[in-house]
């Protein structure tokens, strides 16, 4: 038969043993599952060879990491959001910069909502007239003619919505 110090060393170890074995296990439970295996992270490896090759041009870095096996395309759009977001720099020959030291992940822009839809933009494009030079600055001197009026032709020309609104103005104007 053991001692008691012996017998209350054996207890508190094999306490201590127990209640770390239940921090685990709850530290297990805390983490969520990971649903998919990440294989790359192209915003990380975009910034990472802009940091590590400066003065690269856009297409040298779309380049080079499409070797790697990434989309040059997400690249090139990567390349344009982290100068937008103020993590990178671009000159006039499209050589880019890092500004900050380290990766940050990009922000959500404005275009998408809380939801995750993403905001479809419309946007209309205005053409600019055509300039026709010095002709544009002639005048037109031909006389102005006023169209003829005609109650027929103003009846047929309106809805009867219209023709009901004009017909009240009148009998208010007219009485009766």
């Amino acid at each position: 038969m053991p001692d008691i110090k012996t017998a209350l060393t054996t207890a508190l170890s094999t306490w201590e043993q127990d209640d770390q074995r239940i921090q685990q296990e709850k530290q297990v439970q805390k983490q969520l599952p990971q649903l998919f295996k990440t294989t790359n992270n192209v915003s990380r490896e975009t910034f990472n060879y802009v940091r590590d090759n400066p003065k690269a041009n856009t297409k040298h870095v779309c380049e080079a990491l499409g070797k790697r096996g990434l989309n040059p395309n997400s690249v090139g759009s990567l390349l344009t959001q982290f100068v937008k977001q103020g993590q990178m720099a671009r000159d006039h020959n499209n050589q880019h910069i890092t500004l900050v030291p380290e990766y940050t992940p990009l922000k959500a822009t404005k275009k998408f909502r809380s939801e995750g839809k993403r905001v479809n933009k419309i946007v209309s494009i205005k053409s600019k007239p055509k300039s026709e030079g010095i002709a544009a600055l002639k005048v037109d001197t031909t006389p102005k003619v006023k169209p003829s009026w005609d109650v027929d032709t103003v009846l047929d020309t309106m809805s009867i919505v219209q023709a009901r609104s004009l017909y009240d103005a009148l009998k208010k104007i007219f009485g009766g």
